[in-house]
């Protein structure tokens, strides 16, 4: 669906292999190793829309350009069900800062404390973890600086994490330093409800043409009903 999209608003569209990076892109966990190869990319455009493979425009009327902010560099989103700022779809402007930030980002790999999340069992969950606080982490960095008082006290949970009670002890934790705001200096971070995609399974994979753009989790398995109780 991205690709029919594309063709139609006239956008460049790319899917890319991350192992084509390599020499680039040396980092051995593809959830790092995708920022430094947006990177690379960056520079041949004004911006680009940066998705995860499973994300699908559901209505193809809304445009991506209303999303763009001239104060921002790169612009996230916050999911709804957790503190979870989406790392696997951005907005990025084609700026050396931009481009620092996303190496910086992919970096982040050779920089995991040896905890719970930092250990790659190969399992899929695991290494979304160990990305899901890493992206809060390097954002916590870059907006608070690495040496703010409370940012080190929830580093400290972070490097000591046990289980996933602990990471979400820790989500919460550097949630609650960045508070409510948007604007973070060169950085957005959209509300819930308010970016261009969201998770399919929170209405049971239905969607709303006034409201809704594009879908994540949009694959064939995940395409069906996760609850029976009727949505409010």
């Amino acid at each position: 669906s991205i690709a029919c999209y594309a063709r139609v608003w006239k956008y460049d569209f790319r899917v890319v292999n991350s192992s084509d990076y390599r020499d680039e892109c040396p980092h051995r966990d593809k959830f790092f190793r995708r920022h430094c190869v947006a990177a690379r990319i960056l520079g041949a455009y004004e911006y680009i829309l940066f998705l995860d493979a499973d994300i699908g425009v559901v209505n193809p009327k809304k445009r991506i350009e209303q999303f763009l902010d001239a104060k921002a560099e790169v612009i996230f989103y916050d999911r709804f069900f957790n503190w979870e700022v989406m790392a696997g779809a951005y907005l990025a402007r084609n700026t050396d800062w931009t481009k620092n930030f996303l190496d910086g980002f992919a970096n982040y790999e050779f920089r995991l404390p040896k905890s719970f999340h930092g250990t790659d069992n190969g399992a899929l969950h695991v290494s979304d973890s160990r990305l899901v606080v890493a992206d809060k982490a390097y954002l916590a960095e870059v907006i608070l600086g690495a040496n703010n008082t409370g940012l080190t006290a929830c580093l400290h949970v972070y490097g000591n994490s046990k289980n996933f009670d602990d990471l979400f002890m820790y989500e919460a934790c550097v949630r609650k330093l960045l508070g409510n705001g948007v604007h973070f200096g060169r950085i957005k971070i959209l509300p819930k409800g308010t970016a261009w995609a969201r998770d399919n399974w929170m209405t049971n994979s239905l969607w709303n043409p006034e409201r809704d753009f594009m879908m994540h989790n949009w694959k064939f398995t995940q395409l069906r009903t996760y609850k029976n109780t009727p949505l409010p």
